[in-house]
């Protein structure tokens, strides 16, 4: 296998942030240890260079104490001619649809090589749960973002595009469907994308009426050994433990997993909450007698992988109530390999779980009040969910991960050679 350069763009703040942070530097990892040759490019913001690889910190427009969602590598000719001067690449992958992909495309463009670029994230999922900020988005930046793209590279611009088809109830309201067909507007521009979820691929093919098939590839997050390797040290004991992990933002819908567990009232249960984030507070209110008892625990955000491996393996459920919004959800995945058994409610999401180690319940309160007490009342069917949770865990291999964006790299390079 030839050994590749490839340069990699995020917007979000490294390895400070969420799944995407993680997910790339992973995908670093892996792609190192192949023997390819690594430059990430992220916001100077919180950044701390990996060991492993090449890596430049870069301005960013962000306003300060802001989520990372709000950051954006700064762009232009000037610094796009630079780093093209100063690196060799054979490949260009950005990780979000923001400054990251349009810095890419013009360092792609200079040196004639081909940009791939991964959607992590599900625009109209968050139409329902945060109605404002979301149609603010839509009305803005996803109308301005594709406009971008089209002033940097507008030898790709001029295909038809429409709404998707098929879209979830949630997704098909105007402004929903419009953050779709945005989406599908910002392919067309790079030689290849990729989803962790089949479903975004789907409506952005759909959205092209199948003109941007041969560039879609679902290619699923892996799973650091971090989380397979990490051993429960809590007792056994009778006090269930579940467990919540993200960002405390409206869309993972934390609330309804603190309502659910206070319709539960059991005295032999306990909740954890792995995160920080816009409702934080809201949260700490809605759980005040609980945190006063100390059967919930908020803990705040965690840099260290490691120490979220620890929680996941101590933790007898992992709980996710995030619906129609996540493209893969990571930390299904990650609780998978950390042996948990996962209580869920979006059937969209298929990495990580499955029937044997896995409840899908209705994303109502109710519903997810149901779920726990299945957990609490059924310990032998908890016992086999945990063995098979470890099963399922070792198919969501980082090396597969790295296998099929090699994949994905070498199909374009040889496209791009060929025409």
């Amino acid at each position: 296998m030839k050994s590749l350069r490839i340069g990699i763009f995020i917007d979000d703040f490294f390895p400070k942030s969420g799944g995407v942070a993680r997910s790339v530097e992973l995908q670093i990892s892996e792609l190192v240890a192949a023997g390819h040759k690594v430059t990430l490019f992220a916001p100077k913001t919180f950044f701390i260079p990996p060991d492993n690889c090449d890596s430049e910190a870069l301005e960013v427009w962000h306003i300060p104490g802001t989520e990372s969602f709000l950051s954006s590598l700064r762009f232009g000719k000037k610094i796009a001619q630079r780093i093209a001067k100063q690196y060799t690449f054979d490949v260009i992958h950005s990780q979000n649809e923001r400054g990251a992909m349009f810095l890419a495309a013009q360092v792609a463009k200079i040196q004639n090589v081909p940009q791939v670029h991964t959607f992590h994230s599900n625009y109209a999922g968050t139409h329902r749960t945060s109605p404002f900020m979301s149609g603010l988005n839509s009305l803005t930046y996803l109308q301005i973002a594709p406009l971008i793209m089209r002033r940097l590279r507008p030898e790709r611009s001029g295909m038809k595009l429409y709404f998707p088809r098929k879209l979830s109830a949630p997704e098909r309201v105007p402004l929903a469907k419009a953050d779709w067909k945005n989406i599908a507007r910002l392919a067309q521009y790079v030689d290849a994308f990729t989803s962790p979820a089949d479903f975004v691929i789907e409506a952005i093919v759909d959205s092209s009426r199948g003109k941007l098939a041969d560039r879609a590839h679902v290619v699923p997050n892996g799973v650091s050994e971090i989380f397979s390797k990490a051993e429960r040290i809590r007792p056994n004991e009778e006090v269930i433990r579940f467990l919540s992990c993200g960002r405390l933002d409206p869309e993972k819908r934390v609330d309804v997993i603190i309502k659910a567990f206070q319709k539960l009232d059991r005295a032999n249960t306990e909740l954890y909450i792995v995160g920080s984030g816009s409702v934080e507070a809201g949260l700490k209110k809605l759980a005040r007698k609980e945190i006063a008892d100390e059967t919930i625990k908020f803990l705040g955000h965690y840099n260290d992988v490691e120490r979220i491996a620890n929680e996941f393996a101590n933790a007898d459920v992992f709980v996710f109530s995030s619906y129609r919004f996540d493209t893969q959800g990571m930390v299904l995945a990650e609780a998978a390999a950390s042996g948990t058994p996962i209580l869920y409610c979006d059937d969209r999401l298929k990495i990580g779980v499955s029937p044997r180690n896995a409840l899908l319940v209705h994303p109502s309160t109710t519903a997810m009040t149901e779920g726990m007490r299945f957990f609490v009342d059924d310990r032998e069917r908890h016992a086999a969910m945990v063995i098979a949770s470890k099963q399922i865990g070792t198919e969501v291999s980082s090396e597969i991960m790295e296998q099929h964006f090699v994949s994905v790299y070498m199909s374009v390079i040889d496209h791009k050679q060929s025409v």
